[in-house]
Formats: structure tokens, sequence, C-alpha cells
């Protein structure tokens, strides 16, 4: 793949980024809203989880993979913000799979709260804003 597709594969990672967290955030508050049986909110934020968070969740990640790829050395070497970024994206992707669990018992009737699934997803923002942080303002 050549170089070329660098810019190509950070617009979309961006893009997939943006969705993927929106999203995510999405089901939290779905799960966490006093609104409705605690097995709707479930089934409404499982829906969300696997037609949206998770295909933008594999887009961005295959999409920012490839681009680390593509030039490991200006990210590993030349520069250190990705080893900060690269952290609280981690992260984040756990946050995404302890949520979604969470969304999956609560839609099969297994957990009649959220939980701290509130929490959680004020943890997911604190971690995806620091992980832009890195990447916008490159500290090291």
């Amino acid at each position: 793949m050549s170089r070329a597709m660098g810019p190509i594969l950070v617009f979309i990672h961006v893009t997939a980024n943006v969705i993927w967290i929106g999203s995510i955030l999405a089901v939290a508050v779905t799960l966490a809203s006093n609104s409705g049986d605690a097995t709707t909110r479930g089934r409404i934020a499982v829906e969300l989880y696997r037609k949206l968070s998770t295909p933008a969740f594999i887009v961005s990640f295959v999409a920012g993979a490839t681009r680390l790829a593509l030039d490991t050395g200006y990210y590993f070497s030349a520069t250190k913000f990705m080893h900060g970024k690269l952290t609280f994206a981690l992260a984040v992707i756990a946050l995404h799979h302890v949520i979604g669990a969470r969304a999956k018992r609560m839609a099969a009737g297994e957990a009649s709260s959220a939980g701290n699934v509130g929490v959680l997803g004020i943890a997911l923002f604190a971690c995806a804003v620091a992980a832009v942080f890195f990447v916008v303002v490159k500290p090291f």
C-alpha cells in the first residue's frame, strides 16, 4: 500500500471514531436512563451497539492499524504522542466492550439495572478526549 493512502486512512479512521464514540456513548446513556424497563433499554442499546458502535469500531481499528503499519517509525520513534494516544484508545476499547456486555445482559433480562454504566460512559468520554488531546497537541 502506498504512502499516498495515509491521509485517506486517517480520514476514514477519524470519521469512524466520531460515529463509534458517539454511538457507544448513546448506548451508555440509553442503559442508564430511567425511561422504560431495563430489558427494553437493553434491547435498544444492543441494537445501537451491534448496528452502529461495533461496525464503526471495526472500521476505525482497521484504518488506524493500517495507517500505523504504513509508517511505524514516524509514530513510534520520530514522535512519541502515539504512546499516550494508544494508551487511552485501549481504555476506550475496553470500556466499549464492558458497556456492550452490560447491554447484552440487560437485553436478555439477566440484569435489572445499568449498574455503573453511567460512570463507565463518563470514563469512556474522558479517555476519548485524552486520546484526541495527544493527537492534536502532540505533547511529546
